[in-house]
């Protein structure tokens, strides 16, 4: 899908309507609870188990398997930093995280995981393979690059190299971009831009981005091996 088009085609505030998945997603969490309470009568069973569970048979319905999302608006888990996923399952436990995927998606789903399961899973995702990166436009990934590395002074706009490393794979509670869906990224950056989505660190520094430097930073994150 050209990403312009999604852009205009769905307003800030909007989310995809895939109420049956969320349904679905919903009925397999009440499924997964009793089985998790059947692993915990089970001394043999550990968290970890439990975790690599509940990704394969919830979270892999957007996220893909083992965090390897395919979809364009949901964002790569696998190879994150535990840290970062754990902060952001807490947000969205705490309804702290306010852009409308996570209301729409994550707000009830976070809401059912325990504290410790959320150490679990952010650790199981954290363990994962990186996925590789998928080649784009060759001109929107040369000018996604030379942004990502060297930002803008005129405009005040700071190299992201400065907190998501060298080559995007982040430190800490600043996530890996490196391999990260493009259209995912463009949309992350519209809503912190529109402070939808609340990001301190990031507000000053995408609130002059235009539409088409954030898709030259999608296509080049998403190009990233």
């Amino acid at each position: 899908m050209n990403m312009r088009v999604y852009s205009k085609s769905r307003a800030i505030g909007k989310a995809p309507r895939r109420w049956p998945l969320l349904v679905a997603v919903l009925l397999a969490i009440a499924g997964a609870l009793q089985m998790s309470q059947a692993f915990a009568a089970d001394p043999e069973s550990s968290a970890a188990g439990d975790a690599e569970k509940i990704a394969g048979q919830i979270c892999a319905s957007c996220h893909g398997p083992g965090g390897a999302s395919t979809s364009p608006i949901f964002p790569v888990l696998a190879g994150q930093h535990e840290e970062y996923l754990a902060a952001q399952l807490r947000a969205f436990k705490d309804r702290t995280r306010s852009d409308p995927e996570a209301h729409n998606y994550m707000w009830t789903m976070a809401t059912l995981v325990s504290d410790s399961m959320i150490d679990t899973l952010a650790h199981y995702y954290a363990s994962q393979p990186p996925v590789a990166g998928k080649p784009g436009n060759p001109e929107a990934v040369a000018k996604g690059k030379e942004l990502f590395e060297k930002g803008d002074a005129k405009r005040n706009i700071m190299a992201c190299t400065s907190c998501h490393g060298q080559n995007a794979e982040g430190h800490w509670v600043f996530p890996r971009l490196a391999g990260q869906r493009s259209q995912y990224v463009f949309r992350q950056l519209q809503v912190i831009q529109a402070q939808l989505r609340k990001s301190p660190v990031m507000h000053g520094i995408v609130k002059e981005l235009k539409p088409g430097e954030m898709e030259d930073l999608g296509a080049y994150l998403q190009s990233i091996p």
